[in-house]
């Protein structure tokens, strides 16, 4: 098989042949949907700094403390946090076994990310069993919030379990793709520290 260039695997770019067919596509897929992740990710900040300023400028100048700034502050570091928990999982940053893993064979390493991506679908399927009794209690809850609707703070849980699910399962496909077609798949970086 000819030198296809540059395969990117989240944050991994290696010189190996062209991947295979599915990993491929899924590759793509998981890429896309962590650059769409990316970018809320980035407006979202934008919002918690723009009102950030705007709260303190109007604290300094006005002694006013507006109740819906605050309130909006606070929703948007949930919502950096939960689609930040989502986006790590994009990058392969969250969670890995590298004293483990440093003593198998690359084979080993393969299946061992496997083994741990399942583990983590598991652990994100129960997050969003949590989330969901979260968005439940929220429901029912008469707490009045100004700017931002209660039952839209109860989904973020739900929507970062099924980002991370989804991240998981494309990376376990991609390995089973390469482990399929005889090769490894590309390893994601190391942590360094």
């Amino acid at each position: 098989m000819a030198a296809w260039g540059p395969v990117r695997f989240g944050t991994v770019t290696t010189t190996d042949e062209r991947p295979p067919r599915l990993a491929g596509l899924v590759m793509r897929f998981d890429d896309g949907l962590g650059h769409a992740e990316r970018v809320v990710i980035a407006l979202t900040f934008l919002v918690l700094i723009s009102v950030g300023f705007y709260r303190t400028f109007v604290d300094l100048a006005f002694n006013e403390r507006p109740p819906w700034a605050i309130e909006l502050i606070k929703v948007s570091v949930f919502a950096i946090a939960m689609l930040g928990a989502a986006y790590a999982t994009h990058l392969k940053r969250n969670f890995s076994l590298d004293l483990v893993s440093r003593f198998l064979p690359p084979r080993g390493r393969a299946y061992l990310r496997i083994g741990i991506n399942l583990l983590t679908a598991g652990a994100a399927g129960l997050l969003y069993w949590g989330g969901e009794l979260v968005r439940e209690g929220l429901k029912k809850g008469h707490e009045s919030h100004e700017v931002v609707p209660v039952w839209l703070i109860g989904w973020f849980v739900p929507i970062a379990a099924i980002l991370i699910i989804i991240h998981v399962l494309a990376h376990t496909v991609i390995e089973v793709g390469y482990l399929a077609d005889g090769r490894i798949a590309p390893e994601p970086e190391q942590a360094v520290g």
